[in-house]
């Protein structure tokens, strides 16, 4: 009888020990992203036969549940939105709502609509142009990147951030902070958030790059949704992006950030804002757009010199591969 215990035991003690997927997953909250879920490409005919690009931004939530985002002419700022409803099962997500119908699978989709049209697409992998640059020889490596080795966080405060297998770091317990202030810069931060798709608004992969520890640009789950000030991209609370160039939850994004420090007279007193424009994933979405007061959550008033911020919004996003090159 004991020994049978004992041996209960210690197989229950290597099963706790094994390194599951489902085990991992637990450990850093992450979970595996959807399959199906992701970005479409072709083209929306009309019922009298015109032809129009159009894309569709299929984001994936809990339950089987899908949102399709259609958008047309594709490309176009101002472009029509219309989402739909499908629910998905055995790997084709079935649309039956509002006057459309069709299915979409991981490789195409096909849609219809009396009122609106056709919709004929295959799938597209959309990554950023500057994703894995190499730092140029003036950059100050902040965050080092090669694939599958430990990252050295030897520049950052808050040394309880988790260093993953893959080389990236994950958020983990507080904001980050790199130990040194920065005046003028342009910087180079790649960033992957988690998929969660029982989240939603805020609470779907946040975090934020903090220019000066004071002027946050948001890191969110903001795939296939409108621009605002507060969605991914955003200059927080104050300026909406351009352009949505946000990727699926799961892929590694970019920010590339040219910040330019605001300026005082003699006395101390404000007299230009920030500057800041920003390329995400190579797309413009702020052009040198001046920001004369701190964002939400910002660490003091504006100032010469800052830090660089990242922050823990309780979600398991990663970064990884951040270097600066400081303007003279």
């Amino acid at each position: 009888m004991v020994y049978r215990i004992a041996t209960l035991l210690a197989c229950l003690f290597l099963v706790l020990a094994l390194p599951s997927p489902a085990r991992l997953a637990a450990a850093d909250s992450e979970v595996a992203p959807d399959p199906i879920m992701g970005e479409f490409a072709g083209t929306l005919t009309s019922p009298d036969g015109k032809t129009t690009n159009a894309e569709v931004k299929l984001i994936a939530d809990e339950d089987s549940k899908y949102r399709v985002v259609l958008l047309f002419p594709a490309g176009d700022a101002k472009a029509q939105r219309i989402e739909i409803a499908g629910l998905g099962k055995d790997g084709v997500v079935s649309v039956t709502d509002n006057g459309w119908s069709g299915k979409i699978t991981k490789e195409a989709l096909s849609l219809e609509s009396a009122k609106i049209g056709k919709v004929e697409m295959k799938r597209v992998e959309r990554t950023s142009p500057t994703l894995g640059q190499k730092p140029p020889a003036d950059a100050l490596v902040l965050l080092p990147y090669e694939e599958g080795k430990p990252t050295s966080t030897d520049l950052w405060a808050n040394k309880t951030w988790v260093c993953q297998p893959d080389g990236s770091l994950l958020v983990k317990k507080g904001d980050n902070k790199t130990i040194r202030d920065f005046g003028s810069y342009k910087l180079h931060v790649e960033f992957r958030t988690p998929f969660m798709p029982a989240a939603r608004g805020q609470a779907r992969g946040n975090s934020g790059v903090y220019q000066h520890g004071r002027y946050e640009i948001q890191v969110l789950d903001s795939f296939g949704l409108p621009t605002v000030n507060n969605e991914c991209g955003g200059i927080y609370g104050i300026r909406a992006p351009d352009v949505n160039a946000t990727l699926p939850p799961g892929q590694w994004q970019t920010y590339d950030i040219d910040f330019i420090a605001p300026q005082f007279d003699a006395a101390g007193n404000q007299t230009k804002g920030a500057i800041i424009t920003v390329l995400h994933n190579g797309v413009k979405i702020h052009d040198a757009a001046e920001v004369k007061t701190v964002t939400g959550g910002a660490w003091g008033k504006p100032a010469p010199t800052g830090p660089i911020r990242l922050q823990d919004h309780g979600n398991p996003t990663r970064f990884r591969n951040i270097w600066i090159v400081e303007r003279k």
